[in-house]
């Protein structure tokens, strides 16, 4: 009967973890991806994520499926989860798709955000500023997601904010891949654009708030292009 107890006692289940669990690794991992901290073809171990987590395998599991989703990482039965890579055909695709979305932005946005939206571009002026002082790679990445993040909130059609925000990651770690060798140049573009879009929102133009998305993604296509053709 005590073998029977204690066989019963470790059978217990652990509560389900929350939903916010889940979320909250799914976006530290995305970082790391996009950051380039975990390299394409690395292999993300559940055991090993679940223990700096201090989660149990599920939650992990959750935010490694979402990251499947959105293309980061593939998982293989038998394999295991990698990061996955990215060509630059298919870099050209999500560019292409990410142009033609932002031109749709004024068609889905949301007016009632719009003042909410213009204070959260216009408090990132001064620390774009600070950047042409200092090479802060990881404020510049934090600046970036901060302004998508105010763009993607004007956008009032989930499934259209949806493809939004993973077409921007899918993108993004690609391009932060080159930043470093080309610097001036982009923190003086991401300056215009902090600045044109707080002219869009003041104006109440939520039209030119996607053209101006589109115009300044267009622009980082190109000057990705020209580093991939010199390099």
């Amino acid at each position: 009967m005590a073998r029977a107890a204690v066989a019963l006692k470790k059978e217990t289940p652990r509560a389900a973890p929350s939903r916010g669990q889940a979320a909250e690794i799914h976006r530290v991992l995305r970082d790391r991806i996009c950051l380039l901290r975990y390299r394409p073809g690395e292999f993300l171990v559940e055991t090993e994520l679940a223990t700096e987590f201090n989660v149990s395998r599920t939650p992990i599991r959750q935010a490694l499926q979402r990251l499947d989703y959105e293309g980061l990482v593939e998982t293989k039965n038998g394999i295991g989860t990698t990061v996955t890579g990215v060509d630059f055909q298919e870099f050209k695709d999500v560019y292409a798709f990410r142009l033609r979305l932002s031109e749709m932005i004024g068609d889905f946005c949301r007016t009632d955000r719009t003042k909410e939206s213009l204070g959260e571009v216009e408090a990132l002026v001064p620390r774009v500023e600070a950047l042409l002082e200092s090479r802060n790679f990881e404020q510049f990445w934090q600046i970036n997601h901060e302004l998508h993040f105010a763009v993607n909130a004007l956008i009032g059609n989930s499934a259209m904010r949806e493809s939004h925000d993973r077409l921007y990651y899918q993108a993004s770690r690609v391009w932060y891949s080159f930043v470093d060798r080309m610097w001036e140049d982009e923190v003086r573009f991401l300056n215009a654009e902090v600045d044109e879009l707080c002219r869009a929102m003041r104006a109440g133009d939520l039209r030119a708030v996607g053209f101006v998305q589109r115009n300044y993604i267009s622009y980082g296509l190109s000057r990705v292009a020209r580093y991939i053709s010199t390099g």
